[in-house]
């Protein structure tokens, strides 16, 4: 019975260890969610030696900007909530210009995280306050959900379609951006290396 209380707090501390050490080894894309090469200084604000996702930095602060000011500011009236559920798609149109690549211009994407993350934040509060049944609160929810996951799909493809354009075509083995996180990954065993690479 001892051995196997030890053998259990032994597996938990390893998880816990292989956990950070997984996160210690993705560091430099925590905060920059790109390949750490001047390709991708457009997409990243460069806040002294640190580079800082424009999406997530832009659009997650604007989310809960958004709602604190309405908490703060606007009364929750009913004519109210109703106006900034449907204010709240038009906020959304910019993704209009992510999915038709527009927003190569560090300037539009800036913009664009903004009016997605008011969008966002006047949906949540609306859906929240408006006397609604709760499986359709919890629908609109999903649903925006769902926008941000399509808003990462779309960024998540542009980061490839840019490393393939590249001298290195998307082999993150052999780019000296992501070759030192590659080993590491490899190294502790969080990938396995594939016979070609």
């Amino acid at each position: 019975m001892l051995n196997k209380n030890i053998k259990k707090k032994t597996s938990v501390k390893m998880k816990f260890f292989r956990f950070f050490l997984f996160f210690s080894d993705l560091k430099p894309l925590l905060l920059s969610h790109h390949p750490n090469c001047e390709t991708f200084s457009e997409h990243v604000y460069h806040i002294g030696t640190h580079k800082l996702c424009i999406g997530c930095f832009t659009f997650y602060p604007t989310v809960f900007a958004t709602i604190l000011s309405i908490l703060i500011f606007v009364s929750l009236s009913l004519l109210n909530l109703f106006m900034m559920f449907f204010l709240s798609y038009l906020f959304f149109l910019p993704i209009f210009l992510n999915i038709f690549g527009l927003t190569k211009f560090k300037f539009l994407k800036i913009l664009s995280k903004i009016s997605i993350g008011i969008g966002t934040g006047l949906l949540i509060v609306s859906t929240i306050f408006l006397p609604l049944l709760l499986i359709i609160k919890i629908s609109l929810l999903i649903e925006i959900n769902f926008i941000v996951g399509a808003i990462a799909y779309i960024r998540a493809k542009d980061i490839k379609k840019i490393c393939l354009a590249c001298e290195y075509e998307g082999n993150w083995n052999k780019c000296p951006s992501m070759k030192p996180i590659m080993d590491k990954l490899y190294e502790h065993r969080f990938k396995q290396r594939k016979s070609n690479n």
